[in-house]
């Protein structure tokens, strides 16, 4: 029997779902994080571990049958900037493995080989438009070097500001104080982002979209900040196809989107994805078997 795994694997974890031949799926398996440029280590151990699952589930899916030999997807964060693919295949021992970035499933799910432009923001941020059989990727280059809008990027900006108003050389409103809640002193917070991953950053980013719905300037000038960057990389994305449709995904996209275009990014024409990015490595999946899924 068909079988089809699609892995989507980031640094606030990955998650796995099967589907087979006749469209029939399992539940999701959700992980931990799995991001193998950040902790290669820990992504390979939950990668394995939400695998098994995935195919456990298959098997009862397919009335027990034993002998199942899926076609597996992992779109993965950080492995375009890595060399894991190798390690990878030699600790996962499935034969049918396709290994690919985590945009590339996003794409896959939102447009289905059709052009737009996605803009993926969760733990990091990346975007990236297909057209014409060719795909353009910006940004994604990791939370020392970017990731600008990203959760990660908005919880260190938030550390960074309230260290700003506690020195007196910057804006407070309630964003600083609630921030000093969470850390006491100086020497806590900076101790935290010396051994701090991405996704620990990104647990601030809900605090701050708290506050800035009740107006805090503070708040509202990182995510300001944030979605002036995404903007300016979603024109880049259009230079030479204006009017490419722009679907938000992730935990914050749809929101910063929608924050882009109150703003006034009106002129963007904004998508539905017609699905996520499981829904784009079980396409891409079905895509390299050869196989249409009718239903």
């Amino acid at each position: 029997m068909q079988v089809f795994i699609g892995v989507d694997g980031g640094g606030s974890g990955c998650r796995a779902q099967a589907e087979l031949g006749s469209g029939q799926r399992s539940a999701v398996v959700t992980g931990g994080a799995a991001n193998v440029f950040s902790d290669p280590d820990r992504a390979v151990v939950q990668i394995a571990t939400v695998l098994e699952k995935v195919l456990a589930q298959a098997r009862a899916l397919a009335g027990g049958d034993t002998a199942l030999s899926p076609q597996i997807v992992l779109g993965l964060a950080g492995l375009h900037e890595t060399q894991a693919e190798d390690a990878l295949r030699a600790a996962l021992p499935y034969p049918h493995l396709t290994l690919t970035g985590d945009i590339d499933i996003a794409l896959a799910g939102a447009f289905q080989g059709e052009s737009g432009i996605v803009m993926a923001v969760g733990t990091g941020s990346v975007l990236a438009r297909q057209h014409a059989g060719e795909t353009l990727r910006l940004g994604g280059h990791g939370l020392a070097l970017g990731d600008e809008g990203s959760g990660a990027w908005i919880g260190r900006e938030a550390l960074r500001r309230a260290l700003h108003a506690r020195d007196g050389i910057g804006a407070g409103g309630m964003l600083a104080p609630a921030i000093w809640q969470e850390f006491a002193t100086r020497g806590q917070m900076i101790r935290f982002s010396r051994a701090a991953h991405p996704a620990e950053y990104a647990a601030l980013a809900p605090l701050v979209l708290d506050l800035a719905a009740a107006h805090c300037p503070l708040a509202c000038a990182i995510l300001d900040d944030a979605c002036a960057y995404l903007r300016r990389a979603i024109l880049r994305l259009q230079e030479g196809v204006a009017g490419l449709p722009v679907a938000g995904l992730g935990g914050l996209g749809p929101v910063l989107l929608d924050r882009i275009i109150a703003q006034g990014g009106g002129s963007l024409r904004r998508v539905a994805p017609k699905g996520g990015a499981l829904d784009g490595a079980l396409w891409i999946a079905r895509k390299g078997a050869g196989i249409r899924k009718d239903r």
